[in-house]
Parts: C-alpha cells; structure tokens; sequence
C-alpha cells in the first residue's frame, strides 16, 4: 500500500514537472492571441495591448494608443505653444466610463487653453508601475507638469500583488500571504490559480445578474463587492498591522523617487489622492462593516489622506486631495461611483475632473509667477 502510494505521489510530481516545464519553456515561444489585453513591459510590467481607433463606434478617442494607454494618438514630441501633462494612474485613470468622460479629459476641457493631458493609466497599476513608466517613457515626452494620482483602496495594500503577462493575460506571481507567495513561483500554478478564480468571479457575477433580472439598480452592496473591499480597509485601520505599515513605506519610497527623478530634470508634479468609495458613502461604508461584521470603531476613514497629506508638506508637493470635495458633492439621489464596482461613474469624472482643473489653473499660475520673480521655486523644481 505504501509503494504504491510512493508510486502515485511520484507520478503527480513528475506530471507536475513537466507541465512547470512546458509552462515555462513553450508558452513563452507562442505568440500571444490578438485579442488579450495585456503586453508584458521591463520597466512597468505591462501595459495595454494597442487597438484601432473606432472601437467605440461614439467616441474615436477610446482605444488603446500604440504606446500602451487608453488615450487618442499623440507625437512624442511636444507640439510648440503646448503644455503637456502626464496622467499617470491605475484603473480610475483608465476610467470606467468612456475617455472623453474621463475626469482627466474633463479636466482639459475645462481649462481650454492648450493644455493637452496625457491619459497613462492601467487597471491594477501602483506608484511602483508608474515611476516605472516616468523613468523609463514618460519624462521622455518632454512634459511640463505631472499628475500622479493615488488611490487610498489598493495603491498601498495593492503592492504585494505583482502581475506578469503571460500569453497577453495578467497573471498574479506574487502575494502579502507566504504559502501561497511560495506557491506562486510556479508558473503553473498561477495559471491553474488564475483560472479558478475567474470562475468563481464569473459564477459571483451570474448569480447577481439572474438574481437582478427585471429590478431596478439596487442600493445594496453585493457580494462580490463584499469580496473585493476587504483589501482595501487595512489602510483605514486605526492600528496597522505590521505588514500595512511597512507597504506604507514602500509606497512612499515609489513617491520619494518620483519627486527625486522630476526634480532631477525640473518638472514639477502634483500628487492627487483618489478617494475610496467606503470614505464618500456613508452608507456603502455602513454596509460593509454590517456585512462583513466589522466593528466601526477599529477604523479611521480620513488616516490615508492625512498621512499623504503630510508627506507631501514635508516633501514641499502640491496636493490635491479630493475627499472633502467628493463629500461635498455626495448625493443619494445623484452617486459619484459605479454600483459595486470602486470606480467613479460620469458624475464623479466629472466632480473629479472640475477640481483637477482648477489645480492645474494654480500650477501653472505659481509656475509663471517663478519664473517673473527670480530666485523663487514652484513645488517640484
């Protein structure tokens, strides 16, 4: 019994390496399927895979650039009489909403005055990922101002979770949890992995739909959103945990390289802090606490934006932190987010992007002012 026991246990681990084997040496060989949405990238892991112009048949902007963005088409080099910002971000720069209801497209709109503002965001992106970009691509575009835009949901709890494209898909190879971090360096087990939580994701999903079938959009937090926003809520916590605060300080090392490599070449920046959803909604933030049975007081909704508030004053950045202006725009009747979904819907795009115009207004007013009045400096030179 126990030979043949021996037996099968040596037979499962010869199968598995040799599908680790396969994994590693054969995929790598084919050519990924057109449609995928990802392209593998050495300085930012990965970006978008370009698409043609017209995919939304409504807005010829939304595609997907040959640079990697969800953006119309742009030169390299800067137009003359132009000023050219950066918008670098994760999946709220990417927007859940068309392009041109972007909040950064928004924003250009607003001001109407030459400024042209670049789209550079990828869902699932951090600070890491997009000073990866600034250094590698961006600084390159010869830009007169730079918007990094962090979201307090996962741009610090986010970072333990590194993606790698394989075959055009983004699968997970790293994680915060050691087993299953160990686990992962198995590239076919990330794949087996991937593919199991897809299809659990997808069943979520199903079942919510036939459940909605024939009502009106509910008010009620899922339970697929009650999946996600457990990753998130560490930040929020009264007393972080260990690993919570030391991915604090690895985010504001990417933060601390981003101002050194644009004061380096005399670009200003502005640091714009994305609210999480549970910090604007009273109610979303009740029904996740009730759901999840969490207890209110453990939390602190307002310590992420203070902390970055306060980093960005002893670093001399300008800041925009829109928490207080998304509260005060919150109206039940009238949300500034996708039901379930953390992203802004149009109205928040919009709300949002009033507000980054008009701190661009002020950049460049300070930025004119430096240069009329020798020997003072704006944030970021």
């Amino acid at each position: 019994m126990r030979k043949k026991l021996l037996l099968v246990l040596g037979g499962v681990f010869f199968a598995f390496l040799i599908g680790e084997v396969a994994a590693r040496v054969i995929l790598p060989l084919l050519p990924d399927p057109p449609d995928t949405p990802f392209i593998g990238d050495d300085a930012c892991m990965y970006r978008l895979r370009p698409s043609a112009p017209g995919r939304y048949p409504e807005d010829h902007d939304d595609h997907v650039n040959e640079y990697g963005f969800r953006d119309r088409n742009y030169p390299l080099t800067k137009p003359t009489g132009s000023y050219r910002v950066l918008g670098l971000g994760d999946s709220f720069v990417y927007g859940a909403v068309s392009t041109r209801d972007n909040f950064l497209r928004v924003a250009e709109r607003t001001l109407d005055d030459g400024t042209d503002i670049l789209l550079m965001g990828v869902p699932g992106w951090s600070t890491e990922n997009e000073l990866g970009v600034l250094e590698d691509f961006g600084l390159g575009l010869e830009p007169d101002l730079v918007i990094v835009n962090f979201f307090v949901g996962n741009d610090v709890t986010g970072i333990p979770v590194r993606g790698r494209v394989i075959r055009g898909n983004i699968y997970p190879t790293t994680s915060p949890l050691p087993v299953r971090n160990l686990l992962r360096k198995s590239q076919l087990f990330v794949m087996f992995e991937s593919l199991v939580l897809r299809g659990m994701m997808k069943q979520l999903k199903d079942d919510e739909t036939q459940a909605h079938t024939g009502e009106t959009e509910s008010d009620q937090v899922s339970e697929l959103y009650l999946k996600i926003v457990p990753h998130n809520l560490p930040v929020f916590s009264r007393e972080p945990d260990k690993r919570t605060a030391a991915l604090w300080v690895e985010a504001e090392s990417y933060l601390n390289r981003i101002d050194e490599v644009c004061r380096a070449v005399r670009v200003p920046w502005m640091l714009v802090v994305i609210p999480d959803e549970m910090q604007v909604d009273p109610v979303v933030r009740s029904q996740v606490l009730e759901g999840l049975g969490l207890s209110w007081e453990n939390y602190d909704f307002d310590a992420p934006q203070r902390r970055l508030n306060d980093w960005a004053r002893k670093h001399d950045i300008p800041v925009l932190d829109l928490l207080p202006v998304m509260r005060a725009e919150h109206d039940p009747a009238a949300r500034l987010y996708v039901p379930n979904d953390t992203h802004w819907n149009k109205r928040g795009n919009f709300v949002a992007g009033q507000a980054v115009a008009e701190a661009i207004s002020n950049m460049k007013h300070l930025r004119t002012r430096s240069r009329l009045l020798p020997g003072r400096q704006t944030a970021g030179d």
